[in-house]
């Protein structure tokens, strides 16, 4: 009888060091291996440091499209093959939140501090009183301008650099440099919604009531409009077809400037010969409105934790004790991927790390960009996406386009015609 329980005892130890030994596995996905994977390969590096015997496996998903749909199988079959952390797209996440309201862990009931993150990134994860994402990147925008035109046509940069401008401001350098130069002030994609949206959400103003319907009746969004049809008018956008002759427009001269977010910095210093010529004030602000701010946001996504994960607790801690921590080696963790990857987090207390307030020798007069951008971060006001985004963005860009063709006479009429094709294709 000894003999067994002694037998029975070693056996158990067996097991449990073959299970310490094994350790503990975390399996992550996201998408794009230079910047959202290279990001969390650097917070799972902090984290082992302190729990060395956790696993983090990074899944590259190829795109977000891909995530989605991976997410969308596992989600309709039950929860087969879901990872414990995942990444979306903030315009992505309330659809799924509506779909799947059960999915998604609840972060604010597990203590994180939500005041600590910018407040526009906490909005569209939010429901009642749950919380359920870790905000991750903003896509904080400036107006990019380029100095050496603006000197071209008689205008001294230093006027406008570091300003907080309205557009009736920025069209009259607009038409001066145009006059003076040729040059067009803007570089616009034309079948794209982004620019727009851009505008009337530094407006404060929202495409939906709180109640999700649609609503594009709004003052803020008929004076973004104008606004377009303004710029068109004065012959102040170049307009391509397609994201990439837009990347195309913007490093080939064909514009004094870009109305875009933090995330082209890579682009704009792909480019040598743009050494020293470009400047990024605050996003201009529309006259007339009462809640519109000198601030905007395009782009940007969250992480989020599968609530039925068998590591659900684990996946918290990490999370928490990473990207949601103001100890010295997550701030600097921040501070890190900053610099590695130009993405910059949306944690409040990360923008004292040096690589925040450092200057940038390739923009004119070695502006500190980073540091631009994370103040103007902090006042980006809310955007409501709803779980219709999607095709309300391609109905109000596809109208606005027939707008600017001539196609529709008035603003009424593109709000009307945006309004249909959305109805067409929700049934709402």
């Amino acid at each position: 009888m000894k003999k067994t329980f002694v037998s029975i005892l070693l056996l158990l130890c067996l097991v449990v060091a073959g299970v310490s030994a094994q350790g503990k596995k975390l399996t992550v996905w996201c998408w794009d291996p230079n910047f959202n994977q290279y990001a969390m390969n650097e917070a799972a590096k902090v984290y082992n440091k302190a729990h060395p015997d956790v696993k983090i496996e990074i899944v590259e998903t190829g795109n977000s499209d891909n995530l989605v749909a991976k997410l969308t199988s596992g989600l309709q079959a039950g929860g087969v093959g879901m990872p414990d952390i995942f990444l979306f797209q903030d315009f992505q996440i309330e659809q799924f939140l509506r779909d799947y309201p059960n999915a998604f862990a609840d972060l604010k009931a597990a203590g994180i501090d939500y005041s600590k993150f910018a407040p526009y990134k906490v909005g569209p994860m939010t429901v009642g009183n749950k919380i359920y994402g870790i905000p991750f990147d903003t896509g904080s925008t400036g107006l990019w301008l380029r100095t050496d035109y603006i000197k071209a046509a008689g205008l001294n940069p230093d006027d406008y650099y570091g300003k907080n401008l309205t557009w009736s401001q920025v069209i009259k350098l607009g038409e001066t440099v145009k006059a003076k130069t040729g040059m067009p002030l803007l570089s616009y994609q034309s079948d794209n919604f982004d620019m727009l949206r851009i505008v009337v959400q530094s407006t404060g103003g929202q495409f939906f009531n709180p109640d999700g319907s649609l609503n594009l009746q709004g003052d803020a969004f008929k004076k973004s409009i104008a606004l377009f049809k303004e710029l068109n008018d004065k012959g102040l956008l170049y307009s391509v077809v397609g994201w990439s002759d837009w990347i195309n427009a913007v490093n080939s001269d064909k514009a004094v400037g870009f109305l875009n977010a933090i995330w082209m910095v890579g682009t704009v210093k792909s480019r040598p010969e743009n050494k020293g010529k470009y400047m990024i004030i605050p996003t201009p602000r529309i006259e007339g409105v009462a809640t519109a701010a000198n601030a905007s946001n395009s782009g940007g996504s969250s992480w989020y934790i599968y609530d039925k994960s068998p590591n659900k607790a684990l996946a918290i801690d990490f999370m928490k004790s990473v990207w949601a921590s103001d100890k010295p080696e997550a701030l600097e963790f921040y501070n890190t991927i900053l610099k590695g990857a130009g993405a910059m987090g949306t944690y409040l207390p990360s923008q004292k790390g040096s690589n925040y307030t450092a200057k940038d020798d390739f923009f004119y007069k070695s502006q500190p960009v980073y540091q631009d951008f994370a103040a103007w971060m902090s006042k980006v006001p809310t955007l409501r996406y709803t779980a219709n985004y999607v095709p309300m963005r391609n109905a109000v860009a596809n109208a606005v386009l027939r707008y600017f063709k001539g196609d529709l006479k008035t603003i009424d009429d593109t709000i009307k015609a945006a309004e249909a094709e959305y109805k067409q294709t929700t049934g709402e």
